[in-house]
């Protein structure tokens, strides 16, 4: 945490971008699926940490993800190039629309790769990146966008 000094005051000051250890984000098309929320902390300078998830309702089917992942800034700092490594659960539930049946539940897990761009201020952070994610389904590619506040 830094500290302020104005006109004979001192006051705390929100940490710097560089400094942030915490980001909280929300994201389209990523890793969590057709939307998701996630937090994601920072090891070091270059290595975080992170996981989002993900509650669909599509028609009348229920879809749950988690994703964690390591999320790696290749080149650049406020500008960068980044790769993201990690796994995704999902589960699906179809409930019974007939008395007598339980409905059907699937889970499932796969992993995922991304290569992607990020624009770092102190008050926002952008992503947008292509993936890839395997798993039992076969490979299939995408397209992701993020906007996280660092703290």
């Amino acid at each position: 945490m830094a500290i302020v000094v104005a006109m004979g005051a001192v006051y705390p000051h929100a940490a710097s971008a560089e400094e942030s250890k915490h980001l909280v984000y929300g994201e389209v098309l990523g890793k969590a699926g057709l939307y998701g929320v996630g937090y994601e902390h920072t090891l070091d300078g270059r290595l975080s940490l992170g996981a989002a998830v993900s509650y669909a309702m599509i028609n009348d089917e229920q879809v749950t993800t988690i994703a964690p992942y390591l999320h790696v800034r290749i080149l650049g700092h406020r500008n960068s190039l980044f790769g993201e490594v990690g796994g995704v659960f999902a589960r699906s539930h179809l409930p019974s629309p007939v008395m007598g049946w339980d409905g059907m539940t699937e889970s499932g897990v796969g992993a995922l790769t991304s290569l992607g761009w990020e624009r770092r201020t102190e008050h926002l952070v952008l992503r947008a990146s292509a993936s890839l994610v395997m798993g039992t389904g076969g490979i299939a590619p995408m397209l992701g966008f993020m906007v996280g506040v660092p703290f």
